[in-house]
């Protein structure tokens, strides 16, 4: 049994997309940070070269992410770091802002793009292994935790203060999300000690 007082390592990770549709869609950024019990973070992040075929993404999508061909044009195919990305997630607690979101967008690539099957993925014995849980989502938590009419990354960096400059990228998001979870966690965890 566990608790969020007995973890070994946090993971939070964030990814920017193609489209809205992880069926549809593709990840163009991953950042994953890694925090153990010292404090020590551990940041892996990189851009991921999309297709970009017909339906697999919307203009809009990858202008929110500020995409661009010479930025992206030496860039990783999925499959070149599919396995790094699982490895990563493989443990959980894993955090993210709007978790389900990164969660499918994750699954569907490794779906269409790897050995993973739907729930999992098989190792070379056929063992199936799946990413890390729990997985905790930030905006549940501030919901629960905040005072905000509405839980959007942008609308929780401005209640803590916490500049925009640079959102819609996957590191700063991630980041960002950290805070928010640290923040939603102490307040929780002063709460129960009060209680």
């Amino acid at each position: 049994m566990g608790n969020i007082l007995d973890y070994r390592t946090i993971t939070f990770f964030d990814v920017e997309t193609t489209h809205l549709d992880p069926e549809r869609g593709e990840i163009i950024q991953i950042a994953i940070v890694s925090e153990d019990r010292s404090g020590k973070l551990t940041e892996w992040s990189t851009k991921i070269k999309p297709r970009l075929e017909s339906g697999t993404y919307h203009k809009r999508a990858l202008e929110i992410n500020g995409y661009n061909d010479a930025e992206w044009k030496d860039a990783p195919s999925f499959e070149d770091v599919a396995d790094t990305i699982v490895d990563k997630l493989r443990w959980g607690p894993l955090v993210a802002h709007n978790a389900a979101f990164d969660i499918a967008f994750v699954e569907s690539c490794l779906e269409r793009y790897t050995r993973w099957v739907k729930g999992g993925r098989t190792d070379i014995n056929e063992n199936i292994f799946r990413l890390g849980y729990p997985v905790i989502d930030t905006v549940a938590l501030s919901w629960m935790m905040l005072p905000t009419d509405r839980q959007n990354l942008n609308t929780l960096r401005e209640h803590l203060n916490i500049t925009t400059e640079g959102a819609h990228e996957a590191v700063k998001d991630v980041y960002d999300c950290r805070k928010v979870f640290w923040h939603c966690a102490s307040g929780a965890i002063d709460f129960l000690s009060n209680g």
